[in-house]
């Protein structure tokens, strides 16, 4: 019986190191999804819907620097910009309601993709994105989950994506 017993206690230490290394193994995924996870107000929750699934022209004033943003509704999507050339990287967004409740929306550059030695956060309130969204489609038209590198630099003129069309000899 007591062999049953120490049976017993040794598979259940080893189901507790495994639960325990599990739960190690996973907390920095689970801190990541809850930080992504912040609940949005019925507002900007609709802003961010119309914003993902689609590729967005986006250039705003103050640096006007053109880029092509296609984010997935994952939370994760590709930026091609007049700041990289021929580039696509991806990136990591993540919105929230922002100070003002109006929303935020902020995306995540690996430095190892855009060639500096640490990530960039780039966090602007949806207001200023959504004035900055020159041109749109739905899907990914262009490809840029599929790419590394586009057929040409995405020129600083860039008004629409018409201009893009024509840049990629796709009238």
């Amino acid at each position: 019986m007591s062999s049953k017993v120490g049976n017993t206690a040794e598979k259940t230490r080893t189901l507790r190191r495994f639960c325990a290394a599990t739960v190690v193994a996973l907390f920095p995924l689970l801190s990541v999804t809850s930080a992504q996870a912040e609940e949005l107000n019925e507002q900007v929750a609709q802003r961010i819907e119309q914003m993902t699934g689609k590729t967005l022209l986006f250039r705003n004033d103050s640096d006007r620097i053109p880029q092509l943003e296609y984010l997935r509704p994952d939370g994760t999507g590709f930026v091609w910009s007049a700041a990289l050339g021929d580039k696509v990287v991806p990136v990591v967004w993540t919105a929230s309601n922002g100070d003002d409740g109006k929303g935020a929306l902020c995306l995540l550059f690996k430095g190892t993709d855009i060639g500096t030695a640490e990530n960039l956060r780039l966090c602007d309130g949806l207001d200023i994105v959504e004035s900055g969204i020159r041109d749109a489609r739905d899907g990914d038209p262009y490809g840029l989950t599929d790419v590394t590198q586009m057929t040409a630099e995405l020129p600083q003129d860039v008004d629409g994506l018409a201009d893009v069309d024509r840049l990629l000899g796709r009238e």
